[in-house]
């Protein structure tokens, strides 16, 4: 999975907002993020695989709801055993076939996420539990300090920033030097190569200078000044330029009027020199299209040296094969087959095939909602699969799991619940859910 650009927005946050977002989102979450296994104890991708659910929710609420009801100032001995308090308070609520104990994903979320401190609740989450937005926000920010936004540069070419970087911060100082260490304190160090990558990027010197002395807190050193300077006089000394043929010739003012003829811009012409062009356009599409212009250019081979062209002949790829003899030289006459007979023998023959129902060309509401989410079944499977849901037929299907492992599953009491399908499972003799996505193929039982 990748991260989408509401990522960028949230690392934009100050420490204290960010947790605050995603203490948020457990909280509302109707999955649960650490689940690993299902319940046939196959692997699951992150946040895949699974339907929504409201027991995780109902485990969260029940989980703060035990640890708040303990003594003030006091805690579990091991934070295990609030699940079994949960569990008795919320015997509802979902358990997971990977816990070992009662509630333990959901308990090593929350402390993960500072919800549960010591076997006790913490003020996160007696905030969430209270429902409480202002508090929640409250408490964040007195649990994490403000952003660093400025750096110290020392003369040995690296930058320290004191406590954690705003983004904006951690940007800039990656773009134009190389992150060394982290943690209470992260350190950058500057080089040729890094002020180079940040040239590449389009940044020119001063404005790399002008960057950094607005996130100093005293003055840029001058060594730091003078490894810019001295890079960026030498970048761009030599220039790389994509090209798929050049063209070059003796004669400039031949060169000239080929980049600026009308019919030839479509070549993607591009003059370097006086007596060099380079072109975008493949060497025998530049060619032909020269020649057509009434210009007479050679070719080149790889080394330089002018490539001969010679007429090629047409010749049969394979030899003539011999003529054929006629029955009388071989003495033998082909066997004559009575055409009656074998008409008979086809009209007899019983009828196999899809029904006549299949034949209907009109789809039904279930071929619809079937076929606009499962985008991998062929036409007939959408129909096979339809007739199973619309009159309570078994059918089997092909079935890629969350972990791409294909099985054969033979269903029965199917019911559609877009994007799910529900129905009894004859392999894991149980009721399972199946999304109509992973379904690759359908067949009759």
């Amino acid at each position: 999975m990748a991260t989408t650009d509401a990522y960028d927005t949230w690392a934009e946050l100050e420490p204290s907002k960010r947790l605050r977002v995603l203490v948020q989102a457990w909280w509302s979450l109707t999955l649960t993020p650490s689940q690993t296994r299902n319940e046939d104890n196959k692997a699951l991708a992150a946040l895949a695989g699974a339907p929504p659910c409201t027991g995780c929710l109902q485990a969260r609420r029940g989980l703060l709801t035990a640890a708040s009801r303990l003594p003030p100032g006091q805690g579990a001995r091991r934070a295990a055993e609030l699940g079994l308090v949960t569990a008795w308070a919320c015997p509802l609520a979902e358990v997971l076939p990977q816990d070992t104990t009662p509630f333990a994903t959901v308990i090593r979320e929350a402390e993960l996420l500072g919800v549960l401190a010591r076997g006790a609740l913490s003020p996160i989450g007696a905030a969430l539990l209270a429902e409480d937005a202002e508090g929640l926000s409250a408490v964040c920010r007195r649990l994490l300090p403000q952003a660093a936004t400025t750096a110290r540069f020392g003369t040995d070419l690296t930058a320290v920033v004191t406590g954690t970087p705003t983004a904006r911060l951690v940007t800039l100082l990656d773009l134009v030097a190389d992150r060394e260490a982290g943690g209470t304190a992260s350190v950058w160090r500057f080089s040729s190569r890094s002020v180079r990558r940040a040239l590449d990027a389009g940044h020119s010197p001063d404005a790399i200078k002008t960057d950094l002395a607005a996130v100093a807190i005293s003055p840029l050193p001058q060594p730091l000044s003078y490894l810019i300077n001295d890079t960026a006089r030498g970048h761009g000394r030599i220039r790389v330029a994509p090209a798929t043929c050049v063209i070059h010739s003796k004669e400039p003012a031949l060169l000239t009027e080929l980049a600026t003829h009308r019919r030839l811009s479509k070549l993607g012409l591009r003059q370097l020199a006086p007596t060099v062009i380079v072109s975008r356009s493949p060497l025998e599409k530049l060619l032909t299209a020269l020649r057509a212009e009434g210009y007479a250019p050679a070719a080149e081979s790889a080394d330089g040296t002018v490539r001969i062209e010679r007429p090629r002949s047409h010749r049969a790829t394979a030899p003539v094969p011999p003529p054929r003899h006629s029955a009388s030289t071989f003495g033998a006459a082909p066997t004559c087959v009575e055409l009656s007979s074998l008409a008979a023998r086809l009209a007899s023959a019983p009828l196999a095939g899809p029904t006549p129902a299949m034949y209907n060309d009109v789809p039904t509401t279930t071929e619809k909602i079937i076929a606009g989410y499962a985008a991998r079944l062929s036409h007939t499977d959408v129909r096979q699969l339809a007739h199973a849901v619309d009159d309570g037929t078994a059918v089997t299907i092909e079935y890629v799991a969350a972990t791409g492992k294909r099985t054969i599953r033979t269903l029965s009491d199917l019911a559609l619940e877009p994007p799910y399908l529900y129905a009894w499972c004859q392999l894991r003799d149980n009721e399972r859910v199946f999304t109509l996505s992973r379904i690759h193929g359908v067949m009759p039982t």
